[in-house]
């Protein structure tokens, strides 16, 4: 297939107009378009301002939409914090909070960042990773979920990562259970210590997953569960023949947080959007506080 590049997370044109002495010593990814000339492009140019620039390689994907692809004309790449193997981290539109980020996998597509076993080991140590800044710089807990669900625009996915109240875990469980079941779907915990990969084979009707904070805080929580595929095949749902999840609402982990914190505004992304600036900030601000974890 055809041959694409990983993206860097600032485009090469923004490099000479901006200052990025703040970025010096930090890995970067570059990508190239089919189209591109080999003299147009960043490829061989002496001027990368002692950035490091790495080749990957990925498989070409068609969309061109999808905000999540690094590829994308559309993707923020302001908003990124960091970019791994297989993963990066990045500031979400509308931040629920300035220290919400979300775990992206590289490649478009498949049933859920979760239960992909190729990024799994990463995914669960950019996590922990994740667990222990909010500990040690926020003195918070954290709010793990993600809502595998095809929209109509396609779905990338990625899980989000909010840090909550220490000790507010109870609080957002027994609301997050009374909402599913407000909305006609049950989320069942998990008792088992198998990854979330290791439980299901088909994945591909959709499922939101969450992990809540146990009071004692740390790497500790309780992992819940609803498979679309599960209710599709046995019929045990609660809302008429819901197919594809299309009983969790599409804002549905910020919803609960919403109700918990008696902030209806946080309900809904767009009625958090802060300026380009303001992103910035946040995201550079994260991105160094992240920086002082050490690598587990």
């Amino acid at each position: 297939g055809e041959e694409k590049l990983a993206v860097s997370c600032l485009i090469a044109e923004d490099m000479t107009k901006k200052d990025i002495s703040h970025l010096r010593g930090v890995t970067f990814f570059w990508a190239r378009g089919g189209q591109q000339s080999k003299s147009d492009g960043n490829h061989g140019d002496s001027n990368n301002h002692g950035l490091r620039f790495n080749k990957r390689h990925f498989p070409a994907d068609s969309r061109t939409d999808c905000w999540f692809c690094l590829a994308s004309p559309t993707c923020e790449k302001h908003l990124i914090v960091a970019v791994y193997d297989e993963i990066y981290i990045t500031m979400p539109k509308g931040a629920v909070n300035e220290h919400h980020v979300l775990i992206v996998p590289v490649e478009h597509g498949g049933d859920g960042a979760m239960v992909d076993r190729k990024i799994a080991p990463e995914m669960e140590s950019i996590k922990s990773k994740l667990r222990v800044h909010a500990r040690t710089a926020l003195q918070k807990d954290l709010f793990v979920f993600e809502r595998c669900i095809q929209t109509r625009g396609g779905y990338h996915p990625h899980v989000q990562v909010i840090p909550v109240e220490t000790g507010s875990g109870a609080a957002i469980q027994s609301k997050m259970l009374e909402m599913a079941q407000r909305n006609g779907f049950q989320l069942k915990e998990i008792t088992s210590d198998l990854g979330l990969n290791a439980l299901e084979d088909d994945w591909s009707e959709g499922y939101f997953y969450a992990e809540i904070p146990l009071p004692g805080g740390g790497d500790q929580f309780r992992r819940f569960i609803y498979s679309a595929s599960a209710v599709a095949g046995d019929g045990n749902n609660t809302n008429g023949g819901n197919r594809r999840g299309r009983g969790v609402p599409l804002q549905f982990g910020r919803e609960v947080l919403a109700e918990v914190l008696e902030n209806a505004a946080i309900a809904q992304w767009k009625a958090c959007v802060v300026n380009k600036e303001k992103e910035t900030e946040m995201t550079e601000e994260f991105r160094k506080s992240l920086s002082n974890v050490p690598a587990s």
